[in-house]
């Protein structure tokens, strides 16, 4: 009896990965969770203990004891006096102070009335983790300049409505949606992605509508998107056309980086 019970999960279990993979609207299912650079940074960033000074995810500093300031955050609060570019933070991490910083006396004073100083990791991460804090921080911060118009303005959207809250940052994705198909909120980045919204036209629906008329049109996809617990809203109300061509060009400027 057990065994026939046994044989009879397993043949569903066949049946319904078989039907997720027919369905063209779920292949993106029958993978397994995608990862980037971002993401990776942020769990490295943990693993280091970077968070326990700059705070969860990077957002909110210690307060020094000493100097009375915080701790900078990555969130687009890091000033321009301590990071000036992606070499300035590969030198924080590496040796714990970039060589301009160094080279500065007035910097070198400030520096010796900090209670908490930024460690060296040379020897203690990887070139590749390095450049995976790197790549998390650069997205965090929202440092690195976007040349064309529509996609600047986008990222300012996208800031202002919060999106990476669910999204990721740097709209890396992977936050956990209970009773989703995958259990987390796809990001902008990867074949998820890419699956989801086939095209910029999908990719408008789902700003202006939170949903796509393909996936709507499938079963198993029309099931698991009403399951899940953190729907997409739409923001037909709170943004413009024009708004959306904003967002649409900036989530594509970051896929072409990639």
């Amino acid at each position: 009896m057990r065994r026939a019970r046994a044989w009879l999960g397993a043949l569903l279990l066949f049946a319904v990965v078989a039907a997720i993979g027919a369905l063209p609207g779920l292949r993106i299912y029958w993978r397994w969770r995608e990862t980037n650079p971002i993401r990776s940074g942020l769990a490295v960033a943990e693993r280091a203990g970077c968070i326990s000074c700059h705070g969860p995810h990077g957002t909110k500093g210690l307060p020094d004891p000493k100097s009375g300031e915080d701790v900078p955050t990555w969130d687009g609060g890091m000033p321009m006096m301590y990071v000036s570019g992606v070499e300035d933070v590969r030198e924080y991490i590496l040796d714990g102070v970039s060589k301009r910083r160094a080279a500065s006396p007035t910097a070198t004073a400030a520096r010796e009335k900090e209670g908490i100083r930024m460690p060296a990791y040379r020897g203690f991460l990887s070139p590749s983790e390095v450049e995976e804090v790197i790549a998390y921080f650069m997205a965090a911060s929202r440092s690195e300049r976007i040349e064309d118009a529509s996609a600047a303005r986008g990222r300012d959207l996208v800031v202002k409505f919060r999106c990476e809250s669910c999204h990721g940052v740097g709209g890396s994705g992977g936050l956990p949606n209970p009773g989703s198909l995958k259990g987390y909120i796809p990001g902008w980045l990867g074949p998820d992605f890419a699956e989801l919204a086939a095209d910029e036209t999908e990719l408008r629906s789902w700003v202006m509508d939170g949903g796509i008329e393909r996936l709507g049109r499938d079963p198993l996809a029309r099931f698991f998107l009403a399951r899940q617990r953190l729907q997409m809203p739409s923001y037909r109300k709170a943004v413009s056309p024009e708004d959306t061509d904003a967002i649409v060009a900036y989530i594509r400027s970051l896929r072409k980086k990639q």
